[in-house]
């Protein structure tokens, strides 16, 4: 297995064929691939499994599920002997600590929905004000359809600004549930944004910039839109938590033990403030965060320094993000 750091023009790649060609153009000495992804495209991970043995590889895949390229299993696959991952569903994560993603020998396979979104937008894209000026940005299985988007509305009038990328992505407009940084550093140059994706989680993230958000939904087959700051009602939930919960000794932080989801420098953040106002503070890991798992050791409240998304399907135990404990040192003021 080689450990020497492979220099590419890009870390995504458009199907396996190329991914193919780029292993036998650098001559790598590959005998087993590992393959990973998400649920959904299961028969597709068994499809290019099938293909990369046409071509000499034995294969071992991830059984379970992921949910990002933030939770990469090359230690997985490498402990099964395998020389390289193919990671199929998502784009090449960075980190936003700059901790060590050692996706030297990982190849990223981004998913691309089959299901057409440009003829929704085509349909309905005069739901978009014509007087605001634009941002763009989207979801990864649409941002291969992104320029196509961006052409479309500016032969029709509108002003478009493109999205950049965030602290954690590799692809230009493309937002995850834990960044939208794309949207965020153009913010200041829009009035709303044009958002090429489905599902309320990902354009609420957009929508903390403040402006408002047409999504351009091929499942719902229209336009809707994602209002400003849709996000605060939650965050006034999490200051609420920390204020219930001010004067409890015991508080746990929990982050993750996959790679893109453990933020060590988030932890000492959070512990420390913790600490500065006595409180007793326990740091839990784990692959992925259940509640139930957190029951029994007698502490009433959880800072979740891993994916936000991790806790959302919470309901017995509270839980609140690092932003929360700001509210700490508006209380010791107030006090």
């Amino acid at each position: 297995m080689t450990e020497q750091k492979q220099e590419r023009e890009s870390w995504n790649y458009e199907s396996l064929e190329e991914i193919i060609e780029a292993i036998r153009d650098q001559e790598h000495d590959y005998d087993t691939i590992g393959l990973q992804g998400p649920d959904g495209i299961k028969p597709k991970v068994i499809e290019y499994a099938n293909r990369l043995r046409e071509e000499g590889f034995e294969t071992v895949i991830v059984g379970a599920s992921t949910f990002g390229a933030c939770g990469i299993a090359d230690e997985k696959v490498k402990r099964m002997g395998a020389d390289a991952l193919i990671h199929i569903g998502h784009t090449r994560f960075l980190h936003p600590e700059k901790a060590d993603m050692k996706d030297y020998d990982v190849y990223y396979l981004p998913y691309r929905e089959d299901r057409e979104i440009m003829p929704i937008l085509e349909e309905h894209y005069e739901e978009i004000d014509k007087d605001e000026k634009i941002g763009l940005v989207g979801v990864t299985q649409y941002m291969d359809r992104a320029e196509e988007a961006r052409e479309f509305l500016e032969s029709k009038g509108y002003d478009v600004v493109e999205g950049t990328t965030g602290l954690r992505t590799t692809e230009t407009g493309q937002v995850l549930g834990c960044d939208a940084g794309a949207a965020h550093n153009v913010s200041h140059k829009v009035d709303a944004f044009v958002f090429l994706g489905s599902g309320h989680f990902h354009p609420s993230q957009v929508s903390e910039t403040g402006k408002k958000v047409y999504v351009v939904d091929p499942y719902q087959e229209h336009i809707w839109i994602e209002p400003p700051n849709s996000l605060e009602d939650e965050m006034q939930a999490e200051y609420a938590r920390v204020i219930k919960h001010k004067d409890k000794k015991k508080w746990g932080i929990v982050t993750s033990s996959k790679k893109g989801q453990n933020y060590m420098m988030a932890v000492e953040i959070a512990k420390e403030k913790l600490e500065s106002y006595g409180k007793d503070v326990y740091v839990f890991v784990e692959d992925r965060i259940f509640e139930s798992d957190y029951k029994g050791y007698g502490i009433d409240i959880y800072v979740n320094c891993a994916c936000p998304r991790m806790t959302k399907d919470w309901r017995d135990m509270a839980f609140v993000s690092p932003k929360a404990l700001e509210v700490l040192d508006e209380l010791e003021i107030e006090h």
